[in-house]
């Protein structure tokens, strides 16, 4: 039998650092920069990354975690996920969006310790339809690795997109 908790307890752990540590990867003159290469490198700023990922558990991953220990399914309208919402996020800094981020997945890491005896993989009803705990905490680091990915990407490529794209301009004569 799987020890679900500490097997979560691990992964949310983990991807979170990889996530910070991929955030850090990105030199801080662009972390609010759109990205060159959209196909490869996403439409966000890599701070947008970090922002919806911190919300998304923040309204839809804590409260769905509750469900297992009393709390009601919370609405679907719960995450305001748009252009209009970001616009209005006033400090972006990493040492901000980091330390939240990391309070929130801390928030579910305690959590884990109330789940302790909770079947998780009973399905119930949720925000994704009707499916076990276990799917809700593992789409949790799909979702933060799928962000980290990018991030990573963008870490690692951005700077040298950029190069190539400068260096085909002066061949051009563009």
């Amino acid at each position: 039998m799987t020890d679900w908790v500490a097997w979560f307890r691990y992964q949310l752990q983990a991807s979170a650092d990889g996530f910070v540590w991929a955030f850090a990867q990105i030199p801080a003159a662009l972390r609010e920069d759109l990205p060159p290469d959209p196909d490869y490198l996403g439409t966000w700023p890599p701070v947008r990354h970090v922002w919806h990922v911190k919300e998304y558990e923040r309204c839809l991953v804590i409260p769905s975690m509750r469900q297992w220990v009393g709390a009601s399914i919370p609405h679907g309208d719960i995450w305001p996920d748009d252009d209009e919402t970001w616009a209005a996020v006033q400090d972006r800094s990493l040492e901000t969006l980091t330390a939240e981020f990391r309070a929130i997945r801390q928030q579910q890491i305690q959590l884990l310790s109330q789940l302790e005896d909770i079947d998780w993989q009973a399905p119930r009803e949720t925000l994704w339809g009707h499916k076990p705990l276990a799917m809700i905490v593992t789409k949790t680091f799909q979702h933060t690795y799928e962000h980290g990915d990018t991030l990573l990407r963008m870490g690692l490529w951005w700077e040298t997109i950029l190069a190539e794209m400068a260096a085909y301009s002066a061949e051009a004569g563009i």
